[in-house]
């Protein structure tokens, strides 16, 4: 089964402004990233086409999508599962989102590597210490560790990240 052209055109074109990107998920297209997300998260107007089964006609897809976006190397029944992972990634990057305006830029993938393990209260937990150098204060110290602690990650279950 494939959507048909003509209501597809019709709904994208009932909303679509100048300042419209669209964006049809799709195995296809590339892969997302957290570079793709933060240069969607600047654009006005986003526009999600989710396909079902076979998808949507090539039609269509010359004449009104701008971009297609793949969440994996997979295959879902439908897009719509793949819009709800876009749209949580993307406005992840919107100012004003998260806590603190360095918390997306701080995540994984954000410089090449997975993040650094976390840590909260209480001190111990079923005999598990919070390793001590986060407990000394020292900024520098700690972020030392950070990064030690994110490369070792990455280089155990994300070999492929490090180039």
């Amino acid at each position: 089964m494939v959507m048909m052209p003509q209501p597809l055109t019709s709904a994208i074109r009932s909303v679509k402004t100048e300042n419209s990107h669209v964006v049809y998920l799709s195995p296809q297209g590339p892969l997302l990233t957290a570079a793709k997300c933060r240069e969607l998260a600047t654009i006005e107007h986003l526009i999600f086409v989710c396909g079902h089964y076979e998808g949507i006609d090539e039609r269509v897809l010359q004449s009104d999508i701008d971009e297609e976006i793949s969440i994996g190397d997979y295959v879902l029944t439908n897009g719509c599962l793949a819009a709800i992972v876009l749209v949580d990634t993307v406005i992840r990057f919107i100012p004003g989102v998260l806590g603190h305006e360095q918390a997306a830029s701080e995540d994984s993938f954000e410089k090449g590597i997975l993040d650094c393990p976390h840590y909260t209260r209480p001190e111990v937990f079923e005999g598990q210490k919070v390793p001590e150098v986060l407990l000394s204060g020292d900024h520098q110290k700690i972020a030392k560790w950070r990064h030690e602690k994110a490369w070792e990650k990455t280089k155990l279950v994300r070999p492929d990240l490090i180039y």
